[in-house]
């Protein structure tokens, strides 16, 4: 119950993924702030010839990267025209201004963790119970009372490096993600695919805390890989070749790094089985008119929402008993029930961890303070078990078993007023020894 387990991508083999533009009909000229199209490709070694530069902006109608002043080659959406003649001195035209989801997406998770490390919690390695007030995934309270937690645990960290290769993959994968799918589909598969990761986590240990954005990471790799294997997108055929090596790379090598302890592989994969299914179902209608996009993209969230659904249904019954685990009371009962199978078994040091994890989650029971004191009488430590006999007899003044082990720890000191004065209170109470 102690254990966390993080969602993490720590080795990014996706840098190369940034550096692709995917060029519709020719080559990118990257200048500082804006980037120009040449149509020529027979010039490219003397950019000072005469050639019509294109400006680069996003389509109105799917947000995507083009050429200004062309059809859309993923939504046939038309565009206006911004063409400027001239050598590469020219001026730009004003870029348009768009606001990303992975950035939006980035800023949350790094708002999440500041917020944890100003409320107390570790920068470099928080604690199971930090993680949890800020949304964790957990068996016994998410498939309790708190599902949310499917969703928020995609948004928080265990620690800053955790954090910081989690958003250096995101910021690259998002980016071709929306690139290739659009904003919204973006948004949509980045949550489908949390939320699968989350689930997967919860079958395969439900008892580990989890964290981390991984699962949607995963998610965003499998549906561009699924994208560029059954979309015919409009892209190079070398620059699709280098993206795919990349993307590959990047899963196969994070996939072997999960097995070491303490990353949440299944988190990974669940992920990753819910981004390629989903960007094979998106992939197919990338080129189709926006209608036909718009009907099939609603489609699949529903789908795929259904299907989350159902899983989360699925883990509810096959793990009935986990919510209980989130209840102090029945926690320390099954505990308490263990420390005395290991008394009876006279495994006394077994039984006194037990024990006192009970009092620490249940500071005013009785019992456990009881079963402490009959321990330390097993042990031959009366002055330990007189303190918790006292201690329970002061929870419960009515608690005759304590009172006639508070007598039975007096004799072993040799005390015998105090330890008829005992006795005679646990008969007066009711109890009798066998």
């Amino acid at each position: 119950m102690g254990q966390v387990a993080a969602n993490l991508t720590p080795m990014p083999f996706i840098t190369e993924l940034a550096s692709h533009r995917f060029p519709e009909f020719c080559v990118y000229i990257y200048g500082r702030c804006w980037r120009k199209k040449v149509t020529t490709l027979s010039s490219l070694d003397n950019l000072t010839a005469r050639v019509c530069l294109i400006y680069m902006t996003r389509c109105h109608n799917c947000g995507r990267e083009i050429g200004a002043g062309v059809v859309c080659p993923y939504c046939r959406a038309h565009n206006p025209p911004v063409i400027v003649s001239g050598a590469s001195g020219s001026t730009p035209p004003v870029a348009q201004r768009y606001i990303s989801p992975t950035h939006i997406i980035v800023g949350l998770c790094v708002l999440v963790f500041l917020a944890m490390v100003f409320t107390g919690a570790s920068p470099l390695n928080p604690t199971r119970e930090q993680l949890l007030r800020w949304g964790a995934n957990w068996g016994p309270l998410s498939l309790g009372a708190q599902p949310w937690r499917i969703l928020t645990s995609n948004y928080v960290h265990v620690g800053i490096i955790h954090l910081g290769f989690n958003m250096w993959c995101l910021w690259n994968l998002g980016q071709l993600a929306e690139r290739i799918l659009g904003r919204l589909n973006f948004v949509v598969l980045y949550t489908i695919c949390g939320l699968a990761g989350s689930l997967a986590s919860l079958w395969w240990h439900p008892i580990v805390v989890g964290a981390g954005a991984s699962g949607a990471i995963f998610g965003l790799a499998g549906a561009s890989i699924a994208a560029f294997y059954l979309g015919h997108l409009p892209i190079p055929k070398a620059a699709m070749q280098a993206t795919m090596r990349s993307l590959l790379t990047f899963v196969g090598y994070n996939l072997l790094f999960g097995l070491t302890p303490g990353i949440d592989n299944s988190a990974h994969i669940g992920g990753l089985v819910a981004g390629v299914v989903m960007g094979g179902a998106l992939s197919k209608h990338i080129l189709v008119s926006p209608e036909n996009r718009r009907t099939w993209a609603r489609l699949t969230w529903i789908t795929m929402a259904a299907i989350l659904f159902f899983a989360y249904s699925g883990l509810r019954r096959l793990y009935p008993q986990m919510p209980l685990l989130a209840n102090p009371q029945f926690v320390a009962a099954q505990q308490i029930a263990t420390a005395k199978r290991l008394l009876q078994q006279r495994q006394v040091d077994d039984a006194i961890g037990q024990l006192q994890d009970v009092v620490v989650e249940l500071p005013k029971a009785p019992e456990p303070h009881n079963l402490l004191g009959q321990a330390y009488l097993l042990q031959r430590k009366p002055d330990q078990a007189i303190s918790e006999f006292q201690e329970a007899l002061r929870l419960d003044p009515q608690y005759g078993e304590a009172a006639a082990g508070l007598g039975t720890a007096y004799l072993a000191k040799g005390m015998k007023p105090e330890a008829e004065a005992a006795f005679q209170k646990a008969t007066e109470l009711g109890f009798t020894r066998n």
